[in-house]
This record gives structure tokens, sequence and C-alpha cells, in this order.
């Protein structure tokens, strides 16, 4: 009896190691190429490993042949990632189906959901980091590596709203699931919105628990096929919608959640307003919070969404729209992924890294000068008309300050206006980088709306001196705007 015993425990004591081998190495199951893409590439075909079912873990490797062939990836529903995925970069280097779902005997003999690496796990940036090493750790650093935490908590409270909505930005696992993956496989962004709708609570809040990043490799790259979406240079990066597209047709004033979360651009499609509306109806009939979202880049980047009246504007777009690769051209640097700006790199060939730099700092020093200087002159007025220099902001804003807001039908549609342009800019988060032109636009346009109220232009006294003290001010304006929506991450 006691051999017996020896014998079980030095024989599961050999299960992972023995999985281990059957999943490293890109040739069948997982682990780093041969060749890393940049340096060495770290193997975390461990941290691949225990991604997978329990019922999987003592699997072995059968071959694509055999997913291709099995009755159930060969169907019409399933073709594509089998004939697809043969004239894509990872079939040519032998990395197949079971290097991204696990070995797939288990699953082979009985084919269930629990035998095989599927669903929101699949889509854990852990699978790519097998073989992507370093970009897999640049993307760790990166805030997309993370969720908000309060949209996920949320999602598991009011799936209905908080899932089949903000889950399709917020949640990887989410998107690539309900949003993506439909729409390369020749699905509309109405379909797949009813889909989402159709989706009962309890299958909504299945997501929850998945969510653990933002964004992941999948939510830009597709895995299973080549696309057209090649970069500024001719590269096939399997990307999911082109860097660059000057057509913002699909997150203009007022578009829906089914659109603006479809629109062909590989940033833009979550980095915009939110349906942005800077019409006077819809600055009258909301007036609880600013109608756009925290990211209105992709609108800043290309001159939409603010409240514009006074002529039309200088120019709409900037040089940075017209760079190559637009968006990605400066966030990613070398293809790095933290998708953070370097101005040593990220502004080449334009500027050289002292130009930019001095440039930079002029542009953000006059748009926080410029912000600053609008929101002193509404706290004038609201100082004027209310003897409370907070009251000129939106309702929900000012309650988070702990004070009544006024019935907003006293505010003027001159003053609504100015803040609209005021959040639109503090939203964008570049602070004039990513479109001066638009930028010093829509201040002309906000100050001219005040001067129309008979409020002073004269803010020499504003509180602020120093570019940090205007900052801090200014960001704390964002942060109530946060906390008033109930979000604090990010």
């Amino acid at each position: 009896m006691r051999r017996i015993t020896w014998y079980l425990t030095i024989g599961a004591s050999l299960i992972l190691p023995i999985v281990l081998l059957l999943v490293a190495g890109c040739g069948g199951g997982g682990g780093p190429l041969s060749q890393a893409e940049t340096g060495p590439a770290p193997s975390i075909s461990a941290a691949f490993l225990q991604l997978l079912p329990v019922a999987q873990r003592a699997a072995t490797t059968v071959g694509a042949d055999k997913c291709a062939n099995s009755g159930c990836h060969s169907t019409a529903s399933h073709a594509n990632y089998t004939a697809s995925w043969q004239k894509t970069r990872h079939a040519q280097v032998n990395v197949t189906c079971e290097s991204c779902h696990g070995p797939g005997s288990a699953h082979l003999a009985n084919p269930t959901k629990t035998n095989i690496l599927n669903g929101t796990d699949s889509t854990r940036p852990e699978v790519c980091g097998q073989c992507h090493g370093p970009t897999y750790d640049q993307f760790k650093n990166s805030r997309h590596a993370s969720a908000v935490q309060d949209v996920v908590n949320e999602g598991q409270s009011n799936p209905k709203t908080y899932v089949a909505t903000c889950f399709r930005c917020h949640s990887a696992a989410f998107r690539a699931a309900m949003v993506d993956d439909p729409l390369a496989n020749g699905k509309t962004p109405d379909d797949v919105n009813n889909n989402i709708t159709a989706q009962t609570v309890d299958q909504l809040q299945a997501f929850v628990p998945g969510t653990k990043e933002s964004a992941t490799c999948v939510t830009c790259h597709d895995p299973h096929r080549a696309t057209t979406n090649l970069t500024s240079t001719g590269e096939q990066a399997y990307l999911r919608r082109p860097t660059s597209n000057d057509d913002i047709t699909d997150v203009t004033a007022a578009t829906p959640v089914k659109q603006y979360t479809a629109a062909n651009h590989i940033c833009g499609s979550c980095h915009n307003g939110r349906g942005v509306n800077p019409s006077d109806a819809a600055l009258t009939s909301g007036t609880s919070r600013a109608n756009m979202h925290y990211g209105p880049q992709y609108n800043m980047l290309n001159g939409n969404g603010g409240v514009e009246g006074i002529g039309t504007p200088p120019s709409r777009t900037s040089s940075h729209a017209e760079a190559p690769d637009q968006c990605a051209h400066c966030h990613m640097p070398n293809k790095r992924h933290t998708f953070t700006v370097s101005l040593d790199t990220s502004c080449a060939p334009c500027h050289t890294p002292t130009d930019a730099a001095s440039r930079s700092d002029a542009i953000k020093n006059e748009t926080l000068s410029g912000l600053l200087g609008l929101r002193t002159r509404m706290e004038r007025w609201a100082n004027g008309k209310f003897a409370d220099s907070d009251l000129w902001d939106y309702s929900s804003y000012v309650s988070a300050e702990g004070k009544t807001a006024p019935n907003q039908s006293l505010i003027p549609i001159e003053l609504k206006r100015a803040r609209h342009n005021y959040y639109f800019i503090l939203n964008d988060n570049s602070y004039g980088i990513h479109n001066t032109p638009y930028m010093r636009y829509l201040l002309n346009v906000a100050n001219a709306q005040l001067d129309t109220l008979g409020v002073s232009r004269d803010v020499s006294g504003s509180r602020a001196v120093t570019p940090q003290q205007r900052l801090t001010l200014l960001n704390a304006d964002r942060l109530r705007s946060r906390k008033a929506d109930g979000i604090h991450g990010h």
C-alpha cells in the first residue's frame, strides 16, 4: 500500500512538468519563438497553463489538422478559423490552434467548453505573451492592461446598462466575443447590437469575472486572419481596423453606441466622444453632465464635437491628423505597446526632441491658461447670478461638491455652450496637442458666448499662476465629473 501511494505521489508530481513540456515552444503548444521579436522573450508558459481548464491540463497535443477535420471546426461557421488562419504568419511559423487554445486531446475525445481554452480566458494577453514576450511586457505597463474597476463593479449590479453598453470598450473579453469577432465574420453593427441587447442578465454578468483588462492584443489584432488594414508602411499587422481614417461619420453628433463602438479606426472606435452632441437642443435637454465621454480624442483630432458657430474653424485638423498612422505614430513609436508618448521618438521625423519639447510646453501652457481663463469667467458669471462661483457647472458635478445645483433653466444657452467647449477640451486630455487650431477655435467661440452675457474678459486675477497649479485646478474638474458618474479608476 505504501508503494502504491509513493507511485501516485511521483506520478502526480510529474503531471505539471509534462504538461509544461507539451505546451512549451511555439511549434505546437506555446512558449517563446526561437527568435524573439525584439530581444529575449521570456517564456510565460506557466502563466498560460494557469488559464487552461482543469480538465485540459493533462491533455496532449493533436495537431491543427485534427481541429480542422473534426467535424466541428470545418463547418461553415468555423471555416474561416482554419482556411484564413493558414494564410497568416502564425501558420507559417507553426503557431497552431493549440498554441493559443492549449492541447486538444481531451477536447477531441469529448468536445465541450470545459476542456479547451476558450471564451474570455482565450483573449487574455498571457496567451499572446508566450511568443511576444517583449511586447507583452510593454503592454502590461500600459493602462489598457487594467480594467476600470468601478465600471466592472457596476456591470455586476446593472449588466443591462453597464455590460451591454460600457463593456463594449471597457472589457477586452466582452469586446472580442460580442463586437470584434462578429464584425470580422461579416456581421453588421446592427447585428452586433441586436445580439447584445438580446442577452439575458446572466449571460451579460458572465463577462464580469473575465474582465481583467480594458483592451488586450486581440482588441486590435485578429489572430485568425490577415486583414486589409495595413500600416502606413504596408506592413500586415493583422489589424482589425485601419490606423488612419478621416471619415468620422460614425462618431459625429448623437450617434448611438452600436455606431461609435464600431467606428472604423483602430483607436477611434473606443477613444471617441460617445456621441458627443454640441447642438443647443442637446445642451438644453442634458444638463446633468457633459454629453461627451472622458476620451473624445478621435473627435478632437478630426475637429468635430465642439460648439462652433462663429464662422468655420480655420482648420478642422492639425498636422497630427495627417501623420502616418495617426494616433499610433505618436503613441506607439518603434511599435512600443505602452502607448505612451516620448518626445525623442514619437515626434520624429517632424521635430527634433528639443523642438518637440518646446512646442509641447508652449501649446500646453497656452491651453491651460485659456481653459483657466474661461473657467474664471464662468465662475464670475455664476457669482453674479447666484452669489456662488461654483454654480456654473453641470448639476451632478455641483452636487458632487455637496451643493445644491440651480434649476438649469436659469443658466442661459451661452453659458451652456461655453461649458461644453470647456469640458470637451479638458476631456481630450492632450491640452491642445492633438489639434491646436481646433482647440483655439473652440476657446474663442466659448469666450465670445460669454461676451454676449457681458462677462468681463479680465482674468488677470486668476488663482493659479504656474502651469502646474493650473493643471491641478483643471484636473480637479475632471476628477469631480468622474466622481459624479461613480468612476474613479483611470
